[in-house]
């Protein structure tokens, strides 16, 4: 599970933690005690909420990066040029300096990008043969 996933599991849970809290920690110590049942009864309220918020906003949370340097992680490029060390991919209608560390890319090869460093895309050649690259497109 990603750091995101886990920031807004905490985050939906923080008004359960927060009356929690206030139930245990703060009215007792004003001398308040509120039944058992009042307690319970909130915290099926937020439960409830809980649920029907993660029902229908947690693709939000889960889905992958539209724009960024994110979202070209893992995507298929064109080699424009021979890579040696350095050349040019195309990724859609976009072209890109990329760089590898493996062997050469003759133009024309498919390449999986596995970084981005500032205007430079780190890729990797990948083997038609073995059927992965339709795993990224």
């Amino acid at each position: 599970m990603e750091w995101r996933q886990l920031g807004a599991i905490g985050f939906v849970l923080m008004d359960e933690i927060g009356v929690t809290l206030l139930y245990f920690g703060v009215l007792p110590l004003f001398n308040i005690h509120l039944p058992l049942k009042v307690y319970l009864a909130i915290m099926c309220i937020l439960v409830v909420k809980d649920i029907l918020v993660v029902k229908f906003l947690w693709h939000v949370v889960v889905r992958t990066p539209q724009i960024g340097k994110e979202s070209l992680i893992g995507k298929i490029g064109i080699a424009s040029t021979d890579l040696d060390s350095q050349g040019v991919i195309r990724i859609g209608n976009e072209l890109w300096i990329a760089e590898t560390q493996h062997a050469p890319v003759k133009k024309g090869g498919k390449v999986i990008v596995l970084n981005v460093n500032g205007l430079y895309l780190e890729v990797d050649p990948v083997n038609s043969d073995d059927g992965n690259d339709a795993l990224y497109h």
